[in-house]
């Protein structure tokens, strides 16, 4: 079952991406490396919440793991959470930098909500999907999950309101 819902959430990603934005509302999409995203959560249902893609772009910079606040503008539409699913480094020199290269997700929380989701990462790239710890989001807050291994797709779904 949990194999069916994971190739389900990667057609519907792949299916959403080729089409125009926004997405429809979805409970759940997942998302490839090397990408910028914004979602819109449609909270007039806080018991199940849903979500539309409303941006979604390549990015394939490396970031600084620590210095990245740059990223995100001061100002965003409101209800939305703003992701870079990315690689992200640091270090004194580069051999210090490769060795420090990690997968980064961070998000800057748009909503007046602090939230729980579910995530689940794809290791392999043609691999099942396994679900995978995250620290939720707070109202205002910038946040950030990384990971030592390479992450090929994430997906993200059920986020509920944090009482």
């Amino acid at each position: 079952m949990k194999n069916a819902f994971a190739l389900l959430l990667m057609l519907v990603a792949l299916n959403c991406f080729s089409q125009e934005l926004p997405s429809p509302y979805e409970k759940g999409f997942a998302f490839p490396i090397g990408t910028k995203f914004t979602i819109k959560l449609d909270t007039k249902d806080t018991s199940a919440m849903t979500y539309s893609i409303i941006k979604f772009e390549e990015f394939t910079q490396t970031i600084d793991t620590w210095d990245n606040d740059k990223l995100f503008d001061k100002n965003g539409e409101e209800d939305t959470i703003e992701f870079y699913f990315c690689l992200g480094t640091h270090g004194e020199n580069e051999k210090e930098k490769e060795k420090n290269m990690q997968v980064l997700l961070l998000f800057k929380n748009r909503t007046k909500f602090a939230l729980s989701y579910l995530s689940e990462i794809q290791t392999d790239e043609d691999g099942e999907f396994k679900e995978t710890s995250n620290m939720g989001t707070f109202p205002g807050a910038k946040g950030t999950e990384m990971w030592p291994y390479m992450i090929h797709a994430i997906g993200l779904k059920d986020f509920k309101i944090i009482k």
